[in-house]
Protein backbone atom coordinates (compact mmCIF):
# COMPACT_ATOMS: atom_id res chain seq x y z
CA UNK A 1 0.00 0.00 0.00
CA UNK A 2 1.33 3.45 -0.92
CA UNK A 3 2.11 6.08 1.71
CA UNK A 4 -0.67 8.25 0.31
CA UNK A 5 -3.27 5.50 0.69
CA UNK A 6 -2.11 4.74 4.23
CA UNK A 7 -2.55 8.39 5.19
CA UNK A 8 -5.82 8.76 3.35
CA UNK A 9 -7.40 5.72 5.00
CA UNK A 10 -6.85 7.33 8.41
CA UNK A 11 -8.28 10.64 7.18
CA UNK A 12 -11.23 8.81 5.58
CA UNK A 13 -12.21 7.28 8.92
CA UNK A 14 -12.24 10.69 10.59
CA UNK A 15 -14.13 12.37 7.75
CA UNK A 16 -16.48 9.40 7.45
CA UNK A 17 -17.38 9.63 11.14
CA UNK A 18 -18.08 13.37 10.85
CA UNK A 19 -20.19 12.93 7.72
CA UNK A 20 -22.06 10.01 9.31
CA UNK A 21 -23.12 12.29 12.17
CA UNK A 22 -24.02 15.17 9.85
CA UNK A 23 -26.12 13.00 7.54
CA UNK A 24 -27.81 11.04 10.35
CA UNK A 25 -30.94 13.27 10.31
CA UNK A 26 -31.39 12.70 6.56
CA UNK A 27 -30.84 8.96 6.96
CA UNK A 28 -33.43 9.00 9.75
CA UNK A 29 -36.01 10.77 7.58
CA UNK A 30 -35.45 8.39 4.68
CA UNK A 31 -35.65 5.40 7.03
CA UNK A 32 -39.02 6.62 8.33
CA UNK A 33 -40.33 7.04 4.78
CA UNK A 34 -39.22 3.54 3.81
CA UNK A 35 -40.74 2.12 6.99
CA UNK A 36 -44.06 3.87 6.34
CA UNK A 37 -44.11 2.55 2.78
CA UNK A 38 -44.18 -1.17 3.63
CA UNK A 39 -43.61 -1.51 7.40
CA UNK A 40 -40.41 -3.57 6.98
CA UNK A 41 -36.93 -2.75 8.29
CA UNK A 42 -35.57 0.35 6.49
CA UNK A 43 -31.89 -0.33 7.20
CA UNK A 44 -30.17 -3.50 6.03
CA UNK A 45 -26.69 -4.90 5.61
CA UNK A 46 -25.65 -6.77 2.48
CA UNK A 47 -22.60 -9.07 2.37
CA UNK A 48 -19.59 -7.64 0.57
CA UNK A 49 -15.94 -8.68 0.34
CA UNK A 50 -13.57 -6.26 2.01
CA UNK A 51 -9.90 -5.92 2.85
CA UNK A 52 -7.92 -9.17 2.77
CA UNK A 53 -10.97 -11.03 1.45
CA UNK A 54 -12.96 -10.69 4.68
CA UNK A 55 -16.72 -10.49 4.27
CA UNK A 56 -18.49 -7.63 6.04
CA UNK A 57 -22.01 -6.21 6.20
CA UNK A 58 -22.36 -3.09 4.04
CA UNK A 59 -25.08 -0.77 5.32
CA UNK A 60 -27.79 0.52 2.99
CA UNK A 61 -31.20 2.11 3.21
CA UNK A 62 -33.45 -0.62 1.83
CA UNK A 63 -34.61 0.14 -1.70
CA UNK A 64 -36.16 -3.23 -2.58
CA UNK A 65 -39.21 -5.09 -1.39
CA UNK A 66 -38.75 -7.65 1.38
CA UNK A 67 -39.53 -11.27 0.53
CA UNK A 68 -37.10 -13.24 2.71
CA UNK A 69 -37.08 -13.97 6.41
CA UNK A 70 -33.96 -11.87 7.02
CA UNK A 71 -35.53 -8.70 5.62
CA UNK A 72 -33.84 -8.76 2.21
CA UNK A 73 -34.96 -9.16 -1.38
CA UNK A 74 -34.39 -12.57 -2.93
CA UNK A 75 -32.40 -13.15 -6.11
CA UNK A 76 -28.96 -12.18 -7.34
CA UNK A 77 -26.94 -9.25 -6.03
CA UNK A 78 -27.13 -7.75 -9.54
CA UNK A 79 -29.75 -5.09 -10.18
CA UNK A 80 -31.09 -4.43 -13.68
CA UNK A 81 -32.45 -1.08 -14.86
CA UNK A 82 -36.09 -2.12 -14.58
CA UNK A 83 -35.68 -4.51 -11.65
CA UNK A 84 -39.15 -5.31 -10.32
CA UNK A 85 -37.76 -5.73 -6.81
CA UNK A 86 -37.10 -1.99 -6.47
CA UNK A 87 -39.79 -0.04 -4.64
CA UNK A 88 -40.99 3.39 -5.89
CA UNK A 89 -39.27 5.22 -3.04
CA UNK A 90 -36.23 2.98 -3.55
CA UNK A 91 -35.98 4.06 -7.18
CA UNK A 92 -35.95 7.73 -6.15
CA UNK A 93 -33.25 7.12 -3.55
CA UNK A 94 -31.13 5.13 -5.99
CA UNK A 95 -31.30 7.90 -8.60
CA UNK A 96 -29.63 10.24 -6.08
CA UNK A 97 -27.50 7.51 -4.41
CA UNK A 98 -29.13 8.34 -1.07
CA UNK A 99 -29.49 4.66 -0.23
CA UNK A 100 -25.67 4.56 0.07
CA UNK A 101 -25.46 7.17 2.87
CA UNK A 102 -25.28 4.60 5.73
CA UNK A 103 -22.01 3.35 4.25
CA UNK A 104 -20.40 6.32 5.97
CA UNK A 105 -20.71 4.20 9.14
CA UNK A 106 -18.73 1.46 7.40
CA UNK A 107 -16.08 4.07 6.62
CA UNK A 108 -15.98 5.23 10.23
CA UNK A 109 -15.44 1.60 11.29
CA UNK A 110 -12.57 1.17 8.83
CA UNK A 111 -14.45 -1.42 6.73
CA UNK A 112 -14.66 0.96 3.77
CA UNK A 113 -13.08 4.20 2.60
CA UNK A 114 -14.54 7.23 0.82
CA UNK A 115 -12.78 6.72 -2.52
CA UNK A 116 -11.72 3.36 -3.89
CA UNK A 117 -12.87 0.21 -5.68
CA UNK A 118 -16.52 -0.55 -4.99
CA UNK A 119 -17.03 -3.69 -2.84
CA UNK A 120 -18.24 -6.78 -4.66
CA UNK A 121 -20.67 -9.49 -3.57
CA UNK A 122 -18.98 -12.74 -2.47
CA UNK A 123 -20.47 -14.64 -5.43
CA UNK A 124 -18.33 -12.63 -7.85
CA UNK A 125 -15.01 -12.60 -6.01
CA UNK A 126 -12.28 -15.11 -6.78
CA UNK A 127 -9.69 -15.02 -4.00
CA UNK A 128 -7.46 -17.37 -6.01
CA UNK A 129 -7.03 -14.61 -8.58
CA UNK A 130 -3.87 -12.56 -7.80
CA UNK A 131 -5.49 -9.40 -9.18
CA UNK A 132 -8.37 -9.77 -6.74
CA UNK A 133 -5.92 -10.28 -3.90
CA UNK A 134 -4.09 -7.10 -4.91
CA UNK A 135 -7.29 -5.04 -5.12
CA UNK A 136 -8.38 -6.34 -1.71
CA UNK A 137 -5.24 -5.11 0.06
CA UNK A 138 -7.19 -1.93 0.91
CA UNK A 139 -10.76 -1.40 2.11
CA UNK A 140 -13.28 -0.89 -0.71
CA UNK A 141 -14.71 2.58 -1.34
CA UNK A 142 -18.13 4.19 -1.39
CA UNK A 143 -17.24 5.61 -4.81
CA UNK A 144 -14.40 5.27 -7.27
CA UNK A 145 -13.20 5.76 -10.83
CA UNK A 146 -14.56 2.44 -12.02
CA UNK A 147 -18.15 3.62 -11.55
CA UNK A 148 -17.54 6.57 -13.84
CA UNK A 149 -15.89 4.49 -16.56
CA UNK A 150 -18.01 1.33 -16.63
CA UNK A 151 -21.29 2.42 -15.00
CA UNK A 152 -23.51 2.74 -18.09
CA UNK A 153 -21.86 -0.17 -19.87
CA UNK A 154 -22.17 -2.38 -16.79
CA UNK A 155 -25.90 -1.64 -16.49
CA UNK A 156 -26.45 -2.43 -20.17
CA UNK A 157 -24.61 -5.76 -19.82
CA UNK A 158 -26.67 -6.68 -16.74
CA UNK A 159 -29.89 -5.72 -18.54
CA UNK A 160 -28.96 -8.09 -21.39
CA UNK A 161 -28.10 -10.98 -19.07
CA UNK A 162 -28.72 -10.57 -15.32
CA UNK A 163 -28.08 -14.18 -14.30
CA UNK A 164 -24.54 -13.24 -13.29
CA UNK A 165 -22.61 -15.33 -15.83
CA UNK A 166 -21.86 -12.55 -18.32
CA UNK A 167 -21.23 -10.10 -15.50
CA UNK A 168 -18.55 -12.28 -13.97
CA UNK A 169 -17.03 -13.26 -17.30
CA UNK A 170 -17.09 -9.89 -19.12
CA UNK A 171 -17.65 -7.03 -16.69
CA UNK A 172 -15.68 -8.05 -13.59
CA UNK A 173 -12.29 -8.35 -15.40
CA UNK A 174 -12.68 -4.82 -16.78
CA UNK A 175 -13.58 -3.44 -13.35
CA UNK A 176 -10.65 -5.28 -11.78
CA UNK A 177 -8.20 -3.86 -14.32
CA UNK A 178 -9.32 -0.29 -13.59
CA UNK A 179 -9.37 -0.88 -9.82
CA UNK A 180 -5.83 -2.30 -9.93
CA UNK A 181 -4.60 0.66 -11.97
CA UNK A 182 -6.19 3.10 -9.51
CA UNK A 183 -4.54 1.48 -6.48
CA UNK A 184 -1.15 1.34 -8.19
CA UNK A 185 -1.35 5.04 -9.08
CA UNK A 186 -3.26 6.46 -6.12
CA UNK A 187 -2.10 9.99 -5.31
CA UNK A 188 -3.57 13.30 -4.15
CA UNK A 189 -3.72 14.45 -7.78
CA UNK A 190 -5.54 11.33 -8.98
CA UNK A 191 -7.98 11.38 -6.06
CA UNK A 192 -8.75 15.04 -6.79
CA UNK A 193 -9.48 14.12 -10.41
CA UNK A 194 -11.74 11.25 -9.32
CA UNK A 195 -13.55 13.45 -6.79
CA UNK A 196 -14.14 16.32 -9.20
CA UNK A 197 -15.28 13.86 -11.88
CA UNK A 198 -17.77 12.31 -9.45
CA UNK A 199 -19.14 15.73 -8.51
CA UNK A 200 -19.46 16.80 -12.14
CA UNK A 201 -21.07 13.46 -12.97
CA UNK A 202 -24.06 14.15 -10.72
CA UNK A 203 -24.50 17.75 -11.90
CA UNK A 204 -26.71 18.41 -14.95
CA UNK A 205 -24.51 19.01 -17.97
CA UNK A 206 -21.36 18.68 -15.91
CA UNK A 207 -19.95 15.43 -17.30
CA UNK A 208 -16.15 15.38 -17.50
CA UNK A 209 -14.12 13.26 -19.94
CA UNK A 210 -10.72 13.91 -18.36
CA UNK A 211 -10.73 10.86 -16.07
CA UNK A 212 -11.93 8.71 -18.95
CA UNK A 213 -9.02 9.94 -21.07
CA UNK A 214 -6.48 9.20 -18.32
CA UNK A 215 -7.83 5.69 -17.75
CA UNK A 216 -8.08 4.93 -21.47
CA UNK A 217 -4.40 5.80 -21.92
CA UNK A 218 -3.30 3.40 -19.17
CA UNK A 219 -5.83 0.56 -19.03
CA UNK A 220 -6.44 -1.19 -22.39
CA UNK A 221 -9.35 -3.15 -20.90
CA UNK A 222 -11.29 0.08 -20.38
CA UNK A 223 -11.68 0.56 -24.15
CA UNK A 224 -14.73 -1.72 -24.21
CA UNK A 225 -16.98 0.30 -21.88
CA UNK A 226 -15.61 3.62 -23.18
CA UNK A 227 -16.30 2.75 -26.83
CA UNK A 228 -19.70 1.30 -25.93
CA UNK A 229 -20.76 4.54 -24.22
CA UNK A 230 -18.86 7.46 -25.74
Amino acid sequence: MSTWLSIRLIVDRIVGAILAVLTAPLVGVLAVLVRRHDRDSPLITVPRVGVNGQTFGMWKIRSMRVDTADGHASGLALTSTNDQRITPIGARMRSLHLDELPQLYNVALGQMCLLGPRPEAPDFVDLENPVWRQVLTVPPGIAGPTQLIVGDWERSEIDKDNNGDAYQRVVVPVKLAIDRWYLMNASPRLDLLVLTSLIRHVLPGGESKRLQEVVAASVPESSLPILSHP
